[in-house]
């Protein structure tokens, strides 16, 4: 008997404190409404600055990519053989190279391409006509990657 005692003042207070549960009032409802708006607004406005700073590092990140891969361009073509950064070999340095051409990414390529005239060492044109051949099969994003890579030697 003391069981069923317990069991219903137990189940009696479950059900009272679960009856006793008030709802929000409309106002606290309604007041809370602007404040999700609120933050609604700024989760967008921070979504569109992440989004802006992203392009901006992937726009970086492709200029130097282009840089990367020609570097990698240009030692998979055994170019570094005869082209050293700072120092003449049996071919022009890189920096004498890139402070040749300046900025002019398409006129360096359109000397890769074998369509240019030697502007660095003219006298030295014809070690280097065999070895533009190699570049024939370079699509012109690739020819502008290894240039990008010589004019980054200033």
């Amino acid at each position: 008997m003391a069981m069923k005692i317990r069991y219903l003042l137990i189940s009696g207070l479950m059900l009272g404190l679960v009856a006793c549960e008030q709802p929000q009032k409309k106002e606290e409802q309604k007041s809370e409404a602007p404040k999700q708006e609120a933050v609604k607004q700024e989760v967008k406005q921070e979504a569109k600055q992440e989004a802006k700073q992203e392009t901006k590092q992937v726009a970086t990140a492709s200029a130097d990519g282009d840089v990367e891969k020609g570097k990698a361009l240009f030692n998979a073509k055994g170019c570094g053989a005869c082209h050293q950064p700072a120092a003449d070999t049996v071919g022009p340095s890189l920096k004498k190279i890139a402070q040749a051409y300046g900025n002019n990414v398409d006129k360096l390529v359109k000397f890769l391409k074998g369509e240019g005239k030697p502007i660095v060492d003219p006298a030295k044109f014809a070690v280097m006509k065999p070895q533009l051949a190699q570049l024939k099969g370079l699509s012109e994003g690739e020819l502008r990657a290894i240039a990008s890579y010589i004019l980054s030697h200033k």
